[in-house]
């Protein structure tokens, strides 16, 4: 059984302080032993300030975890579109560098292991995994929950496993790419992950394989429906969600967007023991369920296991 909190009210950063308090044991075992610990932001977007982790949500964690740790702490991310530095700046992220004292790596340029994930035709090639997700001690997710045009659901697995993919930012990324390759640079992982529902949800799941992640915060104060995890639009959940389980936190999530787990592929694929319960403490999650708009093209992804998805 996976102990995960849940707490609602009009103030952010008190909803993450409070379900953290609730998992204070479990938390405050594993970060005191930590040499590093990786916090993973999502920023899938410079500029998108909706698509992206809020800065109240890293200063709750933060604040928290500081006084039980003198571990090197550092924010790492690789943002999707656009800079990740940019998006540090424009999300405010920069200003808690001096409270906080922490490092700022970009995992687009970061030294890679590789893992082999699959193409449509079957064949396998090697995705460079960033070397400061893979090698953390302790590794947390702080990430909004969104709907999303490719897996239905975007929380803490996916932002940790794609997320954790390098990306070369170029105009001209298809022939950056090939030529990367030919010379032994990273290539753009983070495009070559998209090869179809089915392909698409197995390589999240052999991804995350690799991943220590080992605390899970979802920030619902303002989640995302409709097209996301970019173009979607804004419901004010005003709920927040961690566990040291982030399966759990994830099967959580769903539930309160309304989302089938067995529609979500790489979450069902992860959900060897189906018939587990998990200890929910905190707030009463059931009377805050709001079901949320799907992506325009659910219906396709939903279908992520049927025949017709596989190559």
């Amino acid at each position: 059984m996976s102990k995960v909190s849940f707490i609602k009210s009009d103030d952010r950063k008190y909803n993450i302080e409070r379900c953290l308090s609730l998992l204070k044991s479990e938390i405050v075992s594993g970060v005191k032993d930590a040499k590093n610990i990786v916090i993973k932001p999502n920023c899938v977007s410079d500029k998108v300030k909706l698509a992206s982790t809020n800065k109240e949500a890293i200063d709750a964690v933060l604040e928290f975890i500081k006084p039980y740790t003198n571990a090197q702490i550092t924010l790492a991310e690789g943002s999707g579109i656009g800079n990740t530095i940019d998006a540090f700046k424009n999300f405010g992220y920069l200003e808690l560098q001096e409270k906080y004292d922490f490092t700022i790596v970009d995992l687009n340029s970061d030294e890679f292991e590789t893992v082999p994930l699959l193409l449509k035709n079957g064949k396998t090639w090697q995705a460079q995994v960033a070397k400061t997700i893979i090698n953390s001690d302790y590794l947390i997710s702080v990430s909004p929950p969104k709907t999303h045009n490719e897996v239905v659901y975007s929380g803490a697995i996916k932002n940790v496993s794609v997320g954790a993919l390098l990306r070369r930012i170029s105009t001209f990324s298809k022939y950056i790419n090939q030529f990367n390759e030919s010379i032994g640079l990273p290539k753009n992982s983070k495009a070559l992950i998209h090869q179809g529902p089915k392909i698409t949800n197995e390589n999240i799941k052999r991804i995350y394989s690799k991943i220590p992640l080992k605390l899970a915060v979802l920030d619902g104060y303002e989640a995302m429906q409709g097209d996301g995890p970019i173009d979607g639009d804004m419901v004010p959940a005003h709920w927040a969600i961690a566990s040291t389980d982030p399966l759990a936190a994830e099967f959580l999530a769903c539930q309160l967007m309304g989302i089938d787990i067995d529609d979500v592929g790489y979450l069902s694929l992860l959900n060897t023991n189906e018939d587990a319960e998990d200890f929910i403490v905190g707030d009463d999650w059931k009377k805050n369920i709001i079901k949320f708009k799907m992506h325009s093209n659910f219906e396709e992804i939903k279908q992520w296991n049927s025949p017709k998805n596989t190559p």
